[in-house]
């Protein structure tokens, strides 16, 4: 059955063409497995809680936009009746009846792992023509600003019983004739409910909301949620300014949720590893949870992740979105902050995203097993494109674009990195003090536990470019990243082909070289250019003298374009073409590198989605060569 939304609607429609539903909420109550919920163009402010799911991937409820249609799911409310106070500041008072049942602006930002920047913030977020402004810790410190630039426009807000009280640094903008907004909900899009399957949001937009801090070791709040369930298609949809993440594919509410800060004689990798095993216990499986499909897609300004997930984000497709302009505000910080941020991410498949202008791109924390990075391209990223912590392995990274400063930061073993360009530094360390986990191939179930001795990498057919000269190892100036090695190129491998698996694990009466032991690498027909260094052991590479690469990024209209001069270079044919069979087992978890479904394993796609011919290739992400490259869809 097909269900109509209009905002010329009426609270008394039934939900047909001719008589449709004022708000989705009223359909939302009642659609079932096969229902469609055609939506009109306007802004609906609510907070839609769907209270039932679908049946199947072919027996779906569809929340899609009406033809030619942009609803707006606002999880904000506008603000009115601004008096200056001085010359650049105004205030409003509001009642605290646009704000329900929670008031974000008398709730401090809150969780594991989150770090206070300068001073407590709230959850509340006052917008001027779609943009958030930024809160100062007390009034005095608005009336004073020195900042400019998007900083010089500022809120500060006192909570009272019946009213809020906002008062804006609007400078020289009078807000009486903008639109100024506050958000007013936790929620754009999300079930109340867990276990609500097969659900489908198209061409959607969400704004304007104020979901909590979400850490892996508690209810994972987004402005969209898929809550705990299965099967959900969310595409072609704009997911914007949400106060911490955009998008939550991740963990249920579960009793010992934000304790690890309570129970610190275990500390977080006891809490956690206790979360993951409590989990499958009562029931985490792919036959249960996750199997998403997140695509083509608009994620940004949102402060903590595009898309964060732990657990229920495993089994699923990332695919086609365009994330930007994430957590760079510097308003919170700690260790869950990423373009997107997935805690067991098991067999989930990113590809063809592209992600830019975030404090770090990408990051796999904890038992990325079967994941794949493919295709992906980043850029212009404050800290890493990509981080892989504590993985056991099987995991591929192929044919992606790592443009940053900084790359890749690998604090994990049994990786397959293949046909990537690398344009900045690659960081890398052991974890020796922390036991974490593994599991049986394309499952939930853990397999074991073991520590991060580094290697057992698969390094083939990449290309790197340097700094112009050889820098050799480099050092790190943040305090946490002293103990790493770093480079342009594989230099930070040196010694890692001195000890192999076998006797990694002996007993030894000297502890030392336990410690230091590593796992062997596979490190060859990779390319260096402008100086970057190569493994010490790799016999069929080059390290090219003559040739120095260029790469700039080019924006037009908000497509972004690699533009580079590698077509100039003389490629030969110096590398096979990649499979399961060559890459074998990741040393610790026994599995194969393989398609999620178990098949063989080829890389024979390059970055723009050509196939690669024959048995040979190039070395990086081009099987064909342009110097004009579209990085990003527009939605």
């Amino acid at each position: 059955m097909d269900y109509y939304i209009s905002k010329n609607g009426k609270s008394s429609g039934d939900g047909s063409k001719e008589s449709p539903f004022k708000t989705i909420g009223q359909a939302a109550k009642i659609a079932k497995a096969g229902d469609t919920v055609i939506i009109g163009g306007g802004i609906y402010r609510e907070w839609v809680n769907p209270a039932n799911g679908g049946d199947s991937n072919d027996k779906r409820i569809t929340y899609i936009a009406a033809p030619g249609e942009k609803p707006v799911i606002s999880g904000g409310e506008e603000v009115f009746g601004w008096e200056m106070v001085k010359e650049g500041v105004w205030k409003t008072t509001v009642s605290n009846q646009i704000f329900g049942d929670y008031n974000p602006f008398a709730d401090l930002l809150f969780g594991e792992w989150y770090a206070v920047v300068d001073f407590d913030k709230h959850m509340g977020e006052l917008y001027l023509n779609g943009h958030a402004m930024y809160e100062t810790p007390t009034l005095e410190a608005l009336m004073s600003t020195n900042d400019t630039g998007e900083k010089a426009y500022k809120w500060f807000a006192v909570v009272s019983e019946k009213t809020t009280e906002i008062w804006g640094r609007f400078n020289e903008i009078n807000p009486n004739e903008h639109c100024t907004e506050v958000n007013a909900r936790k929620y754009c899009f999300f079930p109340e409910k867990e276990g609500l399957n097969y659900i489908t949001l198209s061409g959607l937009i969400f704004e304007n909301a104020a979901p909590q801090w979400a850490p892996p070791t508690a209810f994972q709040e987004g402005a969209v949620g898929t809550h705990w369930s299965k099967g959900w298609v969310i595409e072609n949809c704009v997911i914007r300014n949400a106060k911490c993440s955009g998008l939550s594919l991740g963990k249920h509410l579960d009793q010992g949720d934000n304790t690890k800060e309570i129970s610190v004689e275990k500390g977080g990798t006891q809490v956690y590893t206790e979360l993951i095993l409590l989990n499958v216990k009562n029931g985490w499986s792919k036959d249960t949870v996750g199997s998403h499909m997140i695509r083509n897609n608009e994620i940004h300004h949102c402060g903590q992740t595009a898309i964060v997930g732990c657990m229920g984000g495993a089994f699923s497709t990332i695919t086609g979105n365009h994330i930007h302009d994430i957590c760079n505000r510097h308003e919170m910080a700690g260790a869950e902050n990423s373009g997107i941020k997935l805690h067991a991410a098991i067999d989930t498949l990113i590809e063809n995203n592209c992600i830019h202008d975030c404090f770090r791109g990408l990051w796999l924390d904890w038992e990325a097993q079967g994941a794949r990075v493919s295709r992906n391209s980043f850029f212009n990223n404050l800290d890493q494109d990509l981080f892989i912590e504590v993985s056991h392995g099987p995991c591929v990274v192929d044919n992606n674009l790592f443009l940053s400063d900084e790359n890749f930061l690998n604090v994990s073993q049994g990786t397959a990195l293949v046909n990537n360009l690398f344009a900045g530094r690659n960081c890398m360390t052991r974890d020796i003090s922390r036991f974490t986990l593994y599991h049986f191939p394309h499952d939930t179930h853990v397999a074991g536990v073991m520590l991060i001795y580094g290697g057992d990498d698969k390094i083939l057919g990449n290309i790197y470019v340097g700094n112009k000269k050889d820098f050799g190892l480099i050092s790190l100036e943040d305090e946490w990243k002293k103990h790493m090695k770093a480079s342009y190129g594989n230099y930070m491998y040196h010694g890692y082909q001195d000890i192999n698996a076998n006797t990694l694990f002996q007993r030894s009466d000297q502890p030392q070289e336990l410690t230091e032991a590593t796992l062997r690498v596979n490190i060859d027909h990779n390319l260096y250019f402008n100086g970057a260094s190569a493994y010490e052991n790799e016999q069929h590479s080059s390290k090219v003298n003559d040739f120095n690469v260029e790469l700039s990024i080019s924006e037009v209209d908000g497509d972004y374009y690699l533009i580079t001069n590698l077509p100039d270079f003389k490629f030969e044919q110096n590398i096979d073409i990649v499979t399961t069979g060559a890459l074998g087992k990741s040393f610790q978890s026994g599995c194969a590198y393989e398609n999620a479904d178990g098949t063989a394993l080829t890389i024979n796609t390059d970055f723009c989605g050509y196939k690669r011919g024959g048995e040979k290739t190039y070395a990086g992400p081009f099987a064909r060569f342009d110097g004009k490259i579209l990085l990003n869809k527009k939605i």
